[in-house]
């Protein structure tokens, strides 16, 4: 399986049950997974988390079993050290949630908190959630011509 940076991932290391883990890929193609319970090698980015542990091309490790993507977040389950993005796509880690309240990074310093902000606030702003799945909008041909300035043709 291929994943990609930031992707959220469970496995095993060592036998340790990892359940909050991401993955990172650095500018020189090194392949990580990125944790706070066992600690590996240091990584170019460990997304926030305190430890990362190598992993070879085909992002398999003879200490890591079990590696697969994880739950995809939405607003309803985000939080601590999700990755949102602003309007402008940088990235902003996720420091805490209470209830509807998001405490958020700023831009490329998840050491710093940016401040709170309701969840609908941040959509309103445009934030989306890295690794969201957008909801698929469904409209009829008619609604479709009528956005595209064209007539579709059927049958």
């Amino acid at each position: 399986m291929k994943f990609k940076t930031g992707d959220r991932v469970t496995c095993k290391i060592l036998g340790t049950e990892i359940t909050d883990a991401r993955i990172s890929i650095g500018k020189d193609g090194m392949l990580f997974i990125c944790q706070d319970v066992k600690n590996g090698v240091n990584a170019e980015d460990k997304l926030g988390y305190k430890y990362a542990w190598y992993l070879f091309k085909d992002f398999t490790h003879t200490d890591v079993t079990d590696l697969k993507l994880a739950t995809t977040p939405t607003w309803d389950s985000l939080s601590w050290k999700d990755i949102v993005l602003d309007e402008d796509g940088d990235r902003r880690m996720v420091l805490a949630v209470v209830n509807d309240m998001v405490c958020i990074s700023y831009a490329g310093d998840f050491d710093v908190a940016s401040g709170w902000f309701h969840k609908k606030q941040l959509q309103r702003y445009g934030y989306t959630i890295q690794g969201e799945v957008p909801a698929v909008e469904e409209i009829t041909i008619k609604e479709a011509e009528a956005r595209l300035g064209v007539k579709i043709k059927t049958g």
